[in-house]
């Protein structure tokens, strides 16, 4: 009886040793083609299609997604606190939305899936302000990124990033390839709705981390895209959770993963290709229903006009329902068109107005970065008024602004006064100014494209000031600084309807220094040279060059009088970039904006149409 009992105490105990090996293995090592009946845990956007499919995000905007395996996975080892080498291969998809493709995907070894406070957009659903580059983080990320984001030091926008406690990469490079036939990097677009397969393996003795991308139908390249030396075991803690996050901004994505292998101390097990899950075929335009019988017709219209009219009963009620909470909110919340702020809303969401949150200072007022919600950020402009008429005037003209809503204008969001200070709240626009970009050596060199897809976005802006609103309104400060830059670099004019306001040194208008009154047509002068500016990479004025050249607009003239307008371009745009044609169209279509004469000057909707190609330049009278 005895050695029964303990024949069965042993059996027990080899059993569920057995169970606990198998258990730890599963954790440790795991192949999905697909997720159905998958170990994984799902988070906001994300879902699992019917075929097995994970969808981190669709084509909503401002969207976070993840999705991490249901274990934690023991990256030390336990015999020492040195970490252990892993293998993981995966394979995604990102399909574009209807405009420009954004913001990425990421795969994460994380101590907690709780990213209950991150920010979509740049920061991938992972961090946020305060929390990016915290080393307290211990969080080791892998990024696949179709947006630059100049505030993330981002290279370009199609880009693969090895990311530590931040989504600032350690280690970045252009997506590619290497051709083992051809022996090169071939470039690869992460937004083309293709599959494409990684694979991310550590080794714990070399401290060596390698990335490598191909095409789904490609074996793996013999040299990875890229390699940094890491001591994993400075990151990771004993336990921590495997997955993805995706996210989306303005720009948008679908984030797809179709099949995941990982494994500890081990290579990742390779994918039957054709167990993995098809991506969404978008669905074919609906063809037109073949028309009923004529004596269903008849039956059914009578039934038709009472659901018409049942239907339109029913908008009319939502709708005065709609415009009496509209009403009341207007009257609780707003003066005028704009949202007032309370003056401790705005001081907590600047943190009392922290020179850390500081973001410039000019001559008409400071502004400070802000966050009113986890995923609100604004820019709050703050204007010391010296007179009760400055503040009267610049209040009046607040209703106004609040009101003007195009995709080439800052938008104003609301304001708040206290004592003689008035602080206006704006969207944030997070690559900051285009001055930064076109006179420091801090920002990346903007292509030809890039340049004359702002010069145009300007152009649009000041058209709907001028011409577009219900009473035209004069910018009065038309210059780089005032031109901020969006996630995928196009062009926002603000400071626009804040009084009367002198440009700077070499924008000024012949006439303003007579009059001191601005005008539509000072501000065409101001546009023109910035559109110099642009295309030319210098100041309108810099007493540092040669006499010739100290003037842009005179130094301008002479080239086109010499024919060599071209040779004016900034040096830094790459010759086989450059398309002659459009320079020369901006160029000569900034100098008819500098003409003496203010009638002389083109309206900045026939600007915009020189600009667009739909209207010809007049002949080449450029003299000013």
């Amino acid at each position: 009886m005895a050695n029964t009992s303990k024949s069965i105490a042993l059996s027990i105990i080899f059993l569920l040793s057995s169970i606990s090996c198998v258990l730890s293995q599963q954790e440790n090592k795991f192949l999905n083609h697909g997720f159905l009946g998958a170990n994984l845990l799902t988070f906001g956007s994300s879902k699992i299609h019917q075929s097995g499919l994970l969808e981190l995000t669709n084509t909503s905007m401002r969207q976070i997604g993840q999705a991490f395996h249901g274990f934690p996975i023991p990256f030390l080892n336990p015999n020492s606190s040195n970490s252990v080498s892993f293998s993981t291969s995966f394979v995604f998809a990102i399909t574009p939305g209807p405009t420009t493709p954004g913001h990425g995907l990421s795969f994460v070894i994380s101590p907690s899936m709780d990213f209950s406070g991150a920010f979509p957009s740049n920061y991938l659903g992972l961090f946020n302000t305060s929390t990016n580059g915290n080393s307290s983080n211990r969080i080791l990320a892998v990024e696949f990124d179709t947006v630059q984001s100049v505030e993330m030091n981002d290279i370009d926008d199609n880009h693969v990033g090895i990311d530590v406690n931040g989504v600032i990469s350690i280690e970045s490079a252009s997506a590619a390839y290497f051709d083992d036939r051809e022996a090169k990097n071939i470039s690869l677009r992460l937004a083309s709705g293709k599959p494409i397969r990684v694979w991310i393996e550590y080794n714990a003795t070399e401290m060596m981390l390698n990335v490598t991308l191909a095409p789904l139908d490609r074996p793996k390249p013999n040299l990875p895209l890229l390699s940094r030396k890491l001591n994993l075991s400075g990151i990771v803690s004993e336990e921590h959770f495997v997955g993805f996050s995706a996210a989306t901004g303005t720009v948008t994505s679908s984030h797809f993963v179709l099949g995941w292998s990982f494994s500890i101390e081990g290579k990742a097990s390779d994918f039957d290709i054709t167990k993995l899950p098809s991506l969404p075929v978008p669905p074919p335009p609906l063809s037109p229903s073949p028309s009923p019988p004529v004596s269903v017709k008849k039956k059914s219209s009578n039934m038709k006009l009472i659901i018409i009219i049942a239907t339109a009963a029913t908008f009319v009620i939502l709708f005065l329902i709609f415009l009496a909470v509209c009403v009341f909110r207007r009257r609780e919340n707003f003066t005028g068109g704009a949202r007032k702020f309370s003056h401790q809303t705005i001081s907590s969401a600047t943190g009392g107005f922290d020179n850390s949150k500081l973001l410039g200072e000019r001559n008409s007022g400071s502004f400070y970065k802000g966050q009113l919600a986890p995923t609100e950020i604004i820019a709050v402009k703050r204007i010391t008024c010296s007179t009760r008429q400055q503040k009267t005037t610049l209040i009046a003209e607040i209703d106004a602004i609040s009101k003007i809503k195009q995709r080439n204008l800052v938008n104003l969001h609301g304001y708040c006064r206290k004592g003689n200070e008035i602080y206006l709240v704006y969207e944030y626009v997070p690559n900051g100014s285009l001055d930064r970009f076109l006179f420091n050596n801090d920002r990346p060199v903007l292509t030809w494209v890039d340049r004359f897809r702002i010069i145009k976005g300007i152009a649009s802006a000041l058209q709907h000031l001028h011409g577009e609103v219900q009473k035209p309104l004069i910018h009065g400060n038309v210059k780089a600084s005032n031109v901020l830059l969006d996630e995928v670099l196009n062009a926002r004019l603000g400071d626009y309807g804040q009084g009367s306001r002198h440009s700077t040194t070499g924008h000024v208008a012949p006439e303003l220094v007579n009059t001191g009154k601005a005008t539509l047509e000072t501000d065409v002068f101001e546009f023109g040279v910035l559109l110099m500016e642009i295309v030319c990479g210098r100041r309108a004025i810099e007493p540092t060059k040669e006499p010739v050249e100290i003037s842009l607009v005179n130094w301008m003239l002479r080239g086109v009088k010499s024919g060599n307008l071209l040779r004016r371009c900034d040096k830094r745009i790459k010759k086989k970039d450059l398309v002659s044609e459009e320079v020369s169209l901006v160029l000569k279509t900034g100098l008819l904006c500098v003409r003496r004469s203010p009638e002389a000057r083109p309206m900045m909707k026939k600007v915009l149409e020189y600009l667009n190609g739909t209207e010809s330049l007049p002949h080449d009278d450029y003299v000013v």
